[in-house]
């Protein structure tokens, strides 16, 4: 193959490319065939990647740049195109990259372009934090979403994780609704956000698993980067991959926040599971209701529940058991 440098047009090149004003052609050398394109008519600059087995295309999330499947004389093709003239050069090294990544790494297309629009969004991202608070509860999260992929597998936990979504519960199983809660302090202490967090949804049982983590030696537990790779493994490929991407990037997570929560996790206590029912403490719309609170004057309410000592259900359904994460690293 040759160099990277030789596979793509030179900046020259482009812009003679563009001020003619024509349709053009290029392909670009590896495998699997992979074109650039361009189509002044409709004013399209893009990457051409022969695709046979792709049956739908991943979203970009940009206005300017979009993908798509087409049918050419080859078969199916994925394209990656630029839609605005005045972007070309800009986004040009995109499409190389992509081009680079499927033909020179072995990516899948999408996989390629997630990975290229991840690394430009990178470049121009201002400084991140990530607060140690939110660390901690995507570990939880991601703890219990491992030990469900491994006990009902990655479509069904996937299928089910709920929590990135903003909605009410962060996991909806088959038969069950979960909440996540996870704290470092050394009593089994948990924010509840909302006055809704803890009320099931309709006739389906609500469980609240809670995990105790505390800071590990040398060598033991997870970092949270660590465990992400781990999930990134199990998951693979695909539109599951999809939707594990899409979940990590509603937390607020990106691979560069890696280098910065450096702690290793391990648990302070075993993780347990809890049935959200008449005995478990919570403060509900219906209960304060009945106290004779006026509910439209709480604007907000957020408060602690502390479970030191409450017992847990002691033998929790299999589903309900793999919530509680795996025990080794």
């Amino acid at each position: 193959m040759t160099a990277l440098s030789e596979r793509h047009l030179s900046p020259a090149h482009l812009d003679q490319v563009l001020k003619a004003g024509v349709p053009y052609l290029k392909p670009i050398e590896g495998d699997p065939i992979a074109w650039l394109f361009a189509t002044p008519a409709e004013g399209h600059l893009g990457l051409r990647v022969h695709s046979p087995g792709m049956t739908d295309a991943p979203t970009t999330g940009l206005q300017h740049v979009v993908s798509r499947l087409t049918h050419q004389e080859v078969g199916r093709c994925f394209e990656v195109v630029v839609t605005v003239p005045g972007l070309f050069r800009t986004a040009y090294p995109l499409l190389c990259s992509i081009a680079d990544h499927v033909q020179c790494d072995g990516m899948r297309p999408a996989d390629a372009l997630r990975r290229a629009l991840r690394d430009f969004a990178n470049l121009l991202k201002n400084e991140q934090r990530f607060p140690r608070e939110r660390e901690i509860g995507l570990f939880g999260e991601l703890l219990s979403l491992k030990g469900l992929i491994q006990s009902e597998g990655v479509a069904l936990a996937l299928a089910g994780w709920r929590g990135p979504s903003g909605e009410e519960h962060d996991f909806g199983l088959p038969n069950d609704d979960v909440e996540v809660k996870t704290t470092s302090s050394e009593r089994r202490t948990h924010w509840i956000e909302s006055l809704n967090q803890l009320v099931p949804t309709g006739d389906r049982p609500l469980w609240l698993v809670s995990h105790q983590l505390t800071q590990a030696g040398a060598g033991a537990g997870w970092r949270l980067g660590g465990l992400i790779d781990q999930i990134r493994g199990a998951v693979g490929a695909g539109s599951d991959r999809d939707v594990l991407e899409a979940g990590l990037a509603d937390w607020g997570w990106s691979d560069d926040l890696a280098d910065r929560c450096e702690t290793r996790w391990t648990r302070r206590a075993p993780s347990t599971v809890y049935a959200v029912d008449a005995r478990f403490p919570t403060l509900t719309p219906e209960a304060l209701e009945h106290a004779g609170v006026t509910l439209n004057r709480l604007v907000e309410v957020r408060y602690r529940v502390d479970l030191t000592g409450l017992a847990p259900v002691p033998t929790p359904t299999t589903p309900l058991s793999a919530a509680l994460g795996p025990e080794e690293n």
